[in-house]
Protein backbone atom coordinates (compact mmCIF):
# COMPACT_ATOMS: atom_id res chain seq x y z
CA UNK A 1 0.00 0.00 0.00
CA UNK A 2 2.82 2.39 0.95
CA UNK A 3 4.70 2.12 -2.50
CA UNK A 4 1.01 2.31 -4.04
CA UNK A 5 0.71 5.83 -2.53
CA UNK A 6 4.14 6.74 -3.27
CA UNK A 7 3.77 6.39 -6.95
CA UNK A 8 0.34 8.14 -6.86
CA UNK A 9 1.32 11.08 -5.10
CA UNK A 10 4.84 11.31 -8.14
CA UNK A 11 2.03 10.85 -10.51
CA UNK A 12 -0.21 13.58 -8.90
CA UNK A 13 2.55 15.95 -8.58
CA UNK A 14 3.55 15.48 -12.23
CA UNK A 15 -0.25 16.60 -13.13
CA UNK A 16 0.34 19.25 -11.47
CA UNK A 17 3.35 20.66 -12.91
CA UNK A 18 2.34 19.91 -16.55
CA UNK A 19 -0.12 22.51 -16.29
CA UNK A 20 -0.05 26.06 -17.38
CA UNK A 21 -2.90 28.32 -17.50
CA UNK A 22 -5.43 29.33 -20.38
CA UNK A 23 -15.12 24.66 -16.07
CA UNK A 24 -14.17 22.21 -18.35
CA UNK A 25 -16.71 19.07 -19.63
CA UNK A 26 -20.16 19.54 -18.69
CA UNK A 27 -22.69 16.39 -17.78
CA UNK A 28 -19.79 13.77 -18.47
CA UNK A 29 -20.91 10.67 -18.35
CA UNK A 30 -18.86 9.72 -15.31
CA UNK A 31 -19.11 13.35 -13.55
CA UNK A 32 -21.55 15.69 -11.98
CA UNK A 33 -22.66 19.01 -14.22
CA UNK A 34 -19.20 20.65 -13.98
CA UNK A 35 -16.68 18.66 -11.15
CA UNK A 36 -15.59 14.93 -12.02
CA UNK A 37 -15.85 12.32 -9.76
CA UNK A 38 -13.98 9.39 -8.23
CA UNK A 39 -15.75 6.99 -10.57
CA UNK A 40 -15.20 5.80 -14.31
CA UNK A 41 -16.76 4.74 -17.28
CA UNK A 42 -16.46 0.48 -17.40
CA UNK A 43 -14.94 -1.53 -19.89
CA UNK A 44 -16.46 -0.55 -23.08
CA UNK A 45 -18.72 1.90 -22.51
CA UNK A 46 -18.77 5.37 -24.17
CA UNK A 47 -21.10 8.47 -24.50
CA UNK A 48 -21.21 10.69 -27.06
CA UNK A 49 -22.70 13.94 -27.49
CA UNK A 50 -23.27 18.02 -27.71
CA UNK A 51 -23.92 20.42 -24.77
CA UNK A 52 -23.94 24.55 -25.19
CA UNK A 53 -23.53 27.02 -22.41
CA UNK A 54 -25.84 30.04 -22.44
CA UNK A 55 -25.21 33.56 -20.42
CA UNK A 56 -27.38 35.42 -18.44
CA UNK A 57 -26.53 38.33 -20.22
CA UNK A 58 -28.88 40.58 -22.65
CA UNK A 59 -30.37 38.33 -25.69
CA UNK A 60 -29.49 35.30 -23.72
CA UNK A 61 -25.67 35.32 -25.10
CA UNK A 62 -24.95 31.81 -26.01
CA UNK A 63 -21.00 30.48 -25.46
CA UNK A 64 -19.17 27.65 -27.58
CA UNK A 65 -20.96 24.85 -28.62
CA UNK A 66 -18.94 21.97 -27.62
CA UNK A 67 -19.22 18.07 -29.40
CA UNK A 68 -17.68 15.38 -26.99
CA UNK A 69 -16.84 11.56 -26.49
CA UNK A 70 -16.02 9.78 -23.41
CA UNK A 71 -15.21 6.20 -23.35
CA UNK A 72 -13.88 4.05 -20.57
CA UNK A 73 -10.76 0.93 -20.76
CA UNK A 74 -10.18 -2.06 -18.42
CA UNK A 75 -12.69 -0.63 -16.12
CA UNK A 76 -10.05 2.09 -14.89
CA UNK A 77 -9.46 4.49 -17.89
CA UNK A 78 -11.45 7.32 -18.94
CA UNK A 79 -10.53 9.17 -21.76
CA UNK A 80 -12.30 12.07 -23.80
CA UNK A 81 -11.61 14.30 -26.64
CA UNK A 82 -13.64 17.63 -27.25
CA UNK A 83 -14.16 19.56 -30.14
CA UNK A 84 -14.57 23.19 -29.56
CA UNK A 85 -16.98 24.95 -32.31
CA UNK A 86 -17.35 29.16 -31.99
CA UNK A 87 -20.18 31.05 -32.73
CA UNK A 88 -17.94 32.95 -35.45
CA UNK A 89 -17.57 30.30 -38.57
CA UNK A 90 -14.16 32.66 -39.07
CA UNK A 91 -12.80 31.95 -35.42
CA UNK A 92 -10.41 29.31 -34.73
CA UNK A 93 -11.58 25.89 -33.31
CA UNK A 94 -10.06 23.75 -30.65
CA UNK A 95 -9.51 19.93 -30.16
CA UNK A 96 -9.06 18.59 -26.36
CA UNK A 97 -8.47 15.96 -24.46
CA UNK A 98 -9.13 14.63 -21.04
CA UNK A 99 -8.05 11.73 -19.31
CA UNK A 100 -8.97 10.24 -15.79
CA UNK A 101 -7.29 7.25 -14.26
CA UNK A 102 -9.20 5.62 -11.04
CA UNK A 103 -6.86 4.35 -8.48
CA UNK A 104 -9.46 2.60 -5.77
CA UNK A 105 -12.47 1.40 -6.40
CA UNK A 106 -15.10 1.59 -3.69
CA UNK A 107 -15.80 -1.61 -1.47
CA UNK A 108 -17.16 -0.86 1.90
CA UNK A 109 -15.02 1.59 3.15
CA UNK A 110 -12.94 2.35 0.61
CA UNK A 111 -13.62 4.94 -1.32
CA UNK A 112 -13.49 5.52 -5.61
CA UNK A 113 -10.51 7.17 -5.79
CA UNK A 114 -9.02 9.24 -9.18
CA UNK A 115 -6.82 11.11 -10.64
CA UNK A 116 -7.30 12.88 -13.86
CA UNK A 117 -6.63 16.19 -15.84
CA UNK A 118 -8.68 18.14 -18.77
CA UNK A 119 -8.10 20.36 -21.65
CA UNK A 120 -5.30 18.81 -22.98
CA UNK A 121 -4.39 20.11 -26.69
CA UNK A 122 -4.96 22.87 -28.47
CA UNK A 123 -4.71 26.30 -26.45
CA UNK A 124 -8.35 27.87 -25.78
CA UNK A 125 -8.74 31.56 -26.98
CA UNK A 126 -8.48 33.42 -23.46
CA UNK A 127 -12.01 34.98 -24.44
CA UNK A 128 -13.43 31.24 -23.49
CA UNK A 129 -13.04 32.41 -19.91
CA UNK A 130 -15.28 29.22 -19.55
CA UNK A 131 -12.48 26.75 -20.41
CA UNK A 132 -8.90 26.42 -18.53
CA UNK A 133 -6.57 24.20 -20.50
CA UNK A 134 -4.60 21.33 -18.21
CA UNK A 135 -6.15 21.52 -14.96
CA UNK A 136 -5.35 18.59 -13.19
CA UNK A 137 -7.65 17.27 -10.00
CA UNK A 138 -7.77 14.58 -7.89
CA UNK A 139 -11.01 13.28 -6.33
CA UNK A 140 -12.66 10.86 -3.89
CA UNK A 141 -16.20 9.76 -3.69
CA UNK A 142 -18.28 7.73 -1.67
CA UNK A 143 -21.68 6.56 -1.54
CA UNK A 144 -23.80 6.03 1.62
CA UNK A 145 -27.30 5.59 2.48
CA UNK A 146 -29.19 7.64 4.65
CA UNK A 147 -32.61 7.11 6.30
CA UNK A 148 -35.17 8.52 4.16
CA UNK A 149 -32.75 9.87 1.39
CA UNK A 150 -31.31 6.61 0.77
CA UNK A 151 -28.76 6.43 -1.34
CA UNK A 152 -26.78 10.06 -1.76
CA UNK A 153 -23.26 9.99 -3.04
CA UNK A 154 -20.73 12.53 -1.82
CA UNK A 155 -17.66 13.87 -4.30
CA UNK A 156 -14.47 16.08 -2.71
CA UNK A 157 -11.04 16.67 -4.54
CA UNK A 158 -8.35 19.42 -4.79
CA UNK A 159 -7.20 20.91 -8.59
CA UNK A 160 -5.77 23.74 -10.08
CA UNK A 161 -6.49 26.09 -12.99
CA UNK A 162 -10.81 25.61 -13.46
CA UNK A 163 -11.14 24.56 -9.47
CA UNK A 164 -8.52 27.55 -8.21
CA UNK A 165 -9.78 30.55 -7.21
CA UNK A 166 -8.82 34.52 -7.28
CA UNK A 167 -5.18 32.88 -8.99
CA UNK A 168 -4.67 30.65 -6.34
CA UNK A 169 -2.65 27.48 -7.32
CA UNK A 170 -4.62 24.97 -6.41
CA UNK A 171 -8.55 25.17 -5.47
CA UNK A 172 -11.30 22.99 -3.67
CA UNK A 173 -14.07 21.32 -5.06
CA UNK A 174 -17.08 19.12 -3.59
CA UNK A 175 -20.57 18.35 -4.82
CA UNK A 176 -22.97 16.06 -3.47
CA UNK A 177 -25.21 13.78 -5.74
CA UNK A 178 -28.41 10.89 -5.61
CA UNK A 179 -30.52 9.19 -8.71
CA UNK A 180 -33.67 8.17 -8.45
CA UNK A 181 -35.78 5.89 -10.48
CA UNK A 182 -39.38 7.12 -10.94
CA UNK A 183 -41.56 4.74 -12.69
CA UNK A 184 -43.10 7.28 -14.81
CA UNK A 185 -39.76 8.54 -16.18
CA UNK A 186 -38.67 4.77 -17.94
CA UNK A 187 -35.12 5.92 -17.43
CA UNK A 188 -33.09 7.28 -14.31
CA UNK A 189 -32.63 10.53 -13.14
CA UNK A 190 -29.29 12.16 -11.37
CA UNK A 191 -30.12 15.36 -9.00
CA UNK A 192 -26.47 17.38 -8.04
CA UNK A 193 -25.59 20.27 -6.31
CA UNK A 194 -21.86 21.02 -6.19
CA UNK A 195 -19.04 23.88 -5.42
CA UNK A 196 -16.49 24.01 -8.34
CA UNK A 197 -13.95 25.91 -6.99
CA UNK A 198 -15.33 29.22 -8.10
CA UNK A 199 -19.29 28.92 -7.80
CA UNK A 200 -22.14 26.60 -7.04
CA UNK A 201 -24.00 24.96 -9.33
CA UNK A 202 -27.10 22.78 -9.83
CA UNK A 203 -28.06 19.89 -12.37
CA UNK A 204 -30.16 17.31 -13.45
CA UNK A 205 -29.41 14.76 -15.82
CA UNK A 206 -32.08 11.79 -16.78
CA UNK A 207 -31.18 9.30 -18.68
CA UNK A 208 -34.00 7.01 -20.74
CA UNK A 209 -33.68 3.37 -21.69
CA UNK A 210 -32.45 3.64 -24.77
CA UNK A 211 -29.67 5.69 -23.41
CA UNK A 212 -30.55 9.15 -24.32
CA UNK A 213 -28.95 11.20 -21.89
CA UNK A 214 -31.02 15.02 -21.86
CA UNK A 215 -29.35 17.40 -18.86
CA UNK A 216 -30.25 20.86 -17.64
CA UNK A 217 -27.87 22.48 -15.11
CA UNK A 218 -27.23 25.91 -13.91
CA UNK A 219 -23.25 27.73 -13.03
CA UNK A 220 -22.77 29.79 -10.45
CA UNK A 221 -25.87 30.33 -8.65
CA UNK A 222 -23.89 32.66 -5.63
CA UNK A 223 -23.38 35.00 -8.26
CA UNK A 224 -26.59 36.34 -10.54
CA UNK A 225 -24.39 38.56 -13.04
CA UNK A 226 -22.47 35.56 -13.89
CA UNK A 227 -24.55 32.65 -14.34
CA UNK A 228 -25.06 30.18 -16.75
CA UNK A 229 -27.68 27.73 -17.87
CA UNK A 230 -25.96 24.61 -19.28
CA UNK A 231 -27.67 22.28 -21.53
CA UNK A 232 -26.64 18.77 -22.82
CA UNK A 233 -28.09 16.25 -25.22
CA UNK A 234 -25.78 12.58 -25.07
CA UNK A 235 -25.95 9.00 -26.28
CA UNK A 236 -24.60 6.38 -24.24
CA UNK A 237 -24.19 2.59 -24.52
CA UNK A 238 -24.41 1.57 -20.97
CA UNK A 239 -28.03 0.62 -20.99
CA UNK A 240 -27.58 -1.46 -23.84
CA UNK A 241 -24.89 -3.58 -22.63
CA UNK A 242 -26.85 -3.76 -19.22
CA UNK A 243 -29.34 -5.29 -21.49
CA UNK A 244 -26.97 -7.61 -22.98
CA UNK A 245 -25.88 -8.83 -20.24
CA UNK A 246 -29.11 -9.56 -18.44
CA UNK A 247 -30.23 -11.38 -21.63
CA UNK A 248 -27.05 -13.36 -21.40
CA UNK A 249 -27.19 -14.11 -17.73
CA UNK A 250 -31.23 -15.23 -18.35
CA UNK A 251 -29.88 -17.39 -21.43
CA UNK A 252 -27.41 -19.26 -18.91
CA UNK A 253 -29.93 -19.49 -15.82
CA UNK A 254 -32.61 -21.19 -18.68
CA UNK A 255 -29.66 -23.49 -19.97
CA UNK A 256 -28.96 -24.50 -16.41
CA UNK A 257 -32.21 -25.46 -15.51
CA UNK A 258 -32.87 -27.19 -18.69
CA UNK A 259 -29.46 -29.10 -18.45
CA UNK A 260 -30.68 -29.97 -14.60
CA UNK A 261 -34.14 -30.89 -15.55
CA UNK A 262 -32.62 -33.39 -18.03
CA UNK A 263 -30.48 -34.91 -15.89
CA UNK A 264 -33.16 -35.68 -13.27
CA UNK A 265 -34.86 -37.29 -16.43
CA UNK A 266 -32.36 -39.18 -17.47
CA UNK A 267 -31.42 -40.69 -13.86
CA UNK A 268 -35.23 -41.08 -13.33
CA UNK A 269 -35.33 -43.02 -16.81
CA UNK A 270 -32.24 -44.78 -14.49
CA UNK A 271 -33.93 -46.28 -11.83
CA UNK A 272 -34.45 -49.54 -12.20
CA UNK A 273 -38.47 -50.37 -11.40
CA UNK A 274 -39.70 -52.81 -8.01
Amino acid sequence: MGRYLISFTILFTAFLTLSVPVASEIFTDSGLMDIPTGEVLKHGIFGVGVYAPFQNTTYFKRDPVVFRINFGMFDRIELGASHILPQDNDASRSFLGHVKAQLLNESGKIPNVAIGIDNLGDNVEQKWNTYHANSAYLVISKTFNLPRIHLISGHIGVGNHRFAFDERPIGLFAGVSTEVHPAFARGDIVLSLEFDGKGANTGLRYTADSGLQIALGVETLNKPEDMRHLVSVSWTNAQMLEQIDAAKRLARQAAKLASQAKTKSTKKEETPKK
